[in-house]
């Protein structure tokens, strides 16, 4: 069983939403009223009683009752004895009302039964109503109806409504579960394409998501130092011990062209 608690400024207006006839609206239980479905006399009724307090704004208190839908054979024999329950728990714990009503609607019988309840909030010698913290005692006298009438706890429902769901949580461990399988693979099939020769601890690294590339062998670390270090020598010519000669010839021709051109 759960409840809402709203107020209304106009009972007439919310009279007419709960005993709507499209709705299949019939009153199971009311008090200080002088007619149960005329709607006219009913809006009298709670306004002749607000008269006596026409300072108030709000001039009722409006509770919608749901129940769950594994309750609905039970209501069906017991409405009128478990909603008058709960209204006996509020007055014990210092919620009375002098003018009230309950009304059922059949609009969606393949869902929640649901009740609505609307009390004035003056009462028969002109007081006001107590509304402090309401709405929490409504929740209590609730879960007291629940556990005595055996009904369905909210928390069950949040817990049926919550299965019919997607876990996204498992969605997530799903996909974390396959990327730690891939990454696994991946380093499985890096390992056996490595030669046997590299130790272990070559590829520590990898394990551990670096970027550090493996160590080489003494030999091949020689040779590229020495092809870094050496510097690299052109030599122009067209055999051993000739390509010298050639230059210093043609050098001496050159200078022989320059000077003829100064003359």
């Amino acid at each position: 069983m759960i409840t809402k608690v709203r107020y209304s400024k106009n009972p007439g207006k919310t009279i007419d939403y709960i005993l709507n006839p499209k709705k299949g609206a019939h009153v199971v239980i009311a008090c200080g009223v002088s007619s149960l479905t005329d709607i006219g006399i009913l809006t009298e009724d709670f306004n002749r009683q607000c008269a006596l307090r026409p300072s108030l704004k709000v001039k009722a208190v409006h509770i919608p009752m749901s129940f769950h839908i594994n309750d609905t054979a039970m209501l069906e024999a017991h409405a009128e004895e478990i909603i008058g329950d709960w209204i006996k728990h509020m007055e014990r714990h210092g919620y009375r009302f002098d003018q009230f009503i309950v009304g059922r609607h059949h609009d969606k019988d393949d869902k929640n039964p649901h009740f609505h309840f609307l009390a004035n909030v003056v009462l028969d010698d002109g007081k006001r109503a107590n509304l402090a913290n309401i709405g929490k005692a409504a929740k209590e006298a609730s879960i007291s109806v629940t556990e005595q009438w055996g009904l369905t706890p909210a928390n069950h429902r949040k817990r049926m409504q919550t299965e019919g769901k997607p876990d996204n949580n498992k969605g997530k461990s799903r996909t974390a579960e396959m990327r730690s399988h891939g990454q696994q693979n991946f380093i499985e099939r890096n390992i056996s394409a490595v030669p046997n020769e590299y130790t272990d601890s070559d590829f520590t690294a990898a394990y551990n998501g670096e970027t550090e590339m493996p160590s080489i062998g003494g030999n091949l670390m020689e040779g590229i130092a020495e092809l870094i270090i050496q510097p690299t020598v052109a030599r122009i010519g067209t055999g051993s011990g000739s390509s010298d000669n050639a230059l210093d010839r043609d050098k001496d021709k050159n200078k022989q062209r320059k000077g003829g051109r100064r003359r």
